[in-house]
């Protein structure tokens, strides 16, 4: 058996389809009666926040590298979130498939100043990480069993 060789872009594509099958697994875990679901008034419901991922993955990840963005959905529907989550993710993960293993370690401009494609890429998980514990709770106030976590 040979092991594949270790990098960030391998390491990363492994963690990004990971990422989607759990964020995937909250947002079936939901009613879509619930979709509008807002534990205070103030806050983004369910739906949103999962949308939201996908305009974070947009936003964020294309200040790291150049790809076709997913057109956003209606967030009180649960089939159409679902599909954009899907084709969003799919969207970076191709981004990321045709570029060099090189071009994540150039430097290039961010909103919080230059820094690493990688360091970039790696903002889109931790905001993905940050909305979809919120969605996590929405199912929690719902007395709805959350999906075991997956961190890698």
């Amino acid at each position: 058996m040979t092991a594949q060789k270790s990098n960030f872009k391998n390491e990363y594509l492994k963690k990004l389809k990971n990422s989607l099958e759990y964020t995937l697994d909250v947002a079936n875990k939901m009613p879509e009666a619930h979709y509008n679901y807002k534990p205070i008034e103030d806050v983004r419901s369910f739906g949103e926040q999962l949308v939201h991922i996908g305009e974070g993955m947009a936003y964020i990840g294309n200040s790291g590298l150049s790809f076709q963005t997913v057109k956003q959905p209606n967030s009180n529907n649960k089939e159409e979130v679902i599909s954009y989550l899907k084709a969003q993710y799919g969207a970076l993960q191709n981004a990321i498939e045709n570029k060099e293993q090189s071009y994540f370690e150039e430097t290039t401009s961010f909103w919080a100043g230059r820094m690493t494609r990688r360091k970039i890429l790696n903002i889109v998980f931790d905001h993905c990480t940050h909305h979809r514990a919120q969605a996590i709770v929405c199912l929690r106030m719902k007395n709805i069993k959350s999906p075991n976590y997956v961190g890698w």
